[in-house]
Formats: C-alpha cells, structure tokens, sequence
C-alpha cells in the first residue's frame, strides 16, 4: 500500500455514496493543488476517488496536465505511478530524464502494479489477471524486457475494451480516443486519463521508409522492426504499467457494473 493512496486494496472498501456534484467541484482545486512532496502526509479525502485516481492524490496537479503528461510521454498516469513519482516526472521536460524516474523508482513503482494486479479478480477479466501477475512476476524476477514483452500482448486487447473502440477501426481509432481533450472542467477526467498513452504507443513508425525511431515507446518500432534498443528498461516499464493500469481500470467498470446490480437486486453477486 501506499502513503498516497492511505487504503489498503487487500479487500475492496465500499465506495462513498453521499456527496453533492456542488461540493465535490468546491473541492477539487484543492484537493489538485496538494503536493506531498511539499506539502507532506495527509489523508486522502473519501470522496477524492469520485472524480480522481487514488495514485494522483499528493502528486499537486489537474487532470490537464496529468493527461498532458501521458500524452506526451506515453507513461501511464492512472493507478500505477505513485504520487510523488508523478510529481518528479512533471518536473522533468526530458524524456529520457522522465525514464530515468521511472528505473530509479521501479521499486516502488513495481509494488504498485503488483497491488493493483492482485486486485483485478472479476470473473469477467477473463485470463488477463493472470497474466498480469505472470508479468508483474517476471519483473520482480529481474526481466522487465521480457515482462514487458508479455504486457504489450494484452495491452491491445485491453485498450479496444476501456476505450470500446470497434476493432475495424484498428490502431488509428485507439490513437484518436487517446488524444480527446481532458479539461479541468470535466466531471469525470479519470476514465480518459488511462487511454492517455495510447497516443504515442500507436504512433506510425516504418523502417524501410527512413523514418526515425520514435522517442516515446512505440508499438510499431517493436513489432516490425525488433528493435531492442527501443526496450529499454525506461519502455519496458512503461509496456508493463500500462497494461495493469488498464487491466486495473476495467476492474474498476467491472465493480461499478457489480454495484448497479447489486443495488437493483441485494441477492446478485
């Protein structure tokens, strides 16, 4: 568990149910402006998980520039960074500074994703909890590249499911949900935050075409040109964050789904 966080996942807490829209906007600036860093320890508020990530509270930024940052980078921002990880890769411009963060921070960084992969437990996730636990696994084992191979497998899969873009509409439709505009103003930025990194991971890269090797991890310089420069430890981090923070994000509709129906009907599980 994390400081940030202040809730152990070891079982999962029920969700706060008493809150006016008015005075969870009242609270948001807040609630964004506090840096851990800065700021120290406090408690994270119940209704904070509302309209945020848990991860994010502590890291002293908006959706906005969370978004921009996985964007940009590529580097995954919902569930699987800790706040104060966060903090120093929006302090940091450089990309290669920004996986350098990342490889001096996988400790922490490693145990995150591995408490939220024990999370991901709905039957409806299929196989893909299991493979997530073989890849967090094979991290802790001292092979993230091969970690991250295994991630990369699902995280296409995952992606069309988060996102429910039709599969015909291939990468460029995953590419486009990626960058929609996340605002301060939206009520609920964390369901677009986690397709963030979407957008360079899809971007087109060809070899035989002179094009440069992209600088953010990219699909394409793996998979059609097996280019293990581009795996590096900084990448395969990002590959194996990404695929549990969207694992962990479709934990997250499953429990919501659960919720619905169990308010419908107190007897379904």
């Amino acid at each position: 568990m994390t400081e940030q966080q202040g809730v152990s996942q070891d079982h999962k807490p029920s969700r706060p149910r008493f809150a006016t829209f008015k005075s969870i906007r009242a609270a948001q600036p807040a609630w964004d402006s506090y840096d851990s860093t800065r700021d120290g320890f406090r408690p994270m508020p119940g209704m904070y998980a509302v309209s945020r990530r848990p991860n994010w509270w502590g890291a002293g930024a908006t959706p906005e520039e969370l978004h921009q940052l996985a964007k940009d980078s590529g580097i995954p921002v919902s569930w699987v960074a800790p706040a104060h990880v966060l903090r120093h890769l929006l302090d940091t411009g450089d990309h290669d500074a920004r996986l350098g963060v990342l490889v001096d921070h996988q400790d922490e960084i490693r145990m995150l994703c591995k408490e939220m992969a024990e999370y991901c437990d709905d039957e409806w996730l299929g196989d893909a909890p299991e493979m997530a636990a073989k890849v967090v696994a094979a991290w802790g084992d001292g092979h993230p590249e091969t970690a991250a191979c295994m991630a990369l497998l699902a995280v296409e899969e995952l992606a069309h499911q988060v996102s429910r873009v039709d599969r015909s509409k291939k990468h460029k439709g995953l590419q486009d949900v990626a960058k929609a505009v996340v605002s301060n103003d939206d009520w609920f930025p964390q369901g677009q935050t986690v397709l963030s990194p979407l957008f360079p991971l899809y971007a087109q890269y060809w070899a035989h075409k002179g094009h440069e090797v992209p600088e953010q991890l990219s699909r394409h310089a793996l998979v059609h040109s097996i280019s293990l420069g581009h795996l590096s430890k900084g990448h395969a981090i990002v590959a194996i964050m990404l695929m549990i923070s969207l694992l962990r994000e479709l934990q997250e509709r499953c429990d919501e789904v659960r919720d619905g129906m169990h308010a419908n009907d107190p007897e379904v599980e």
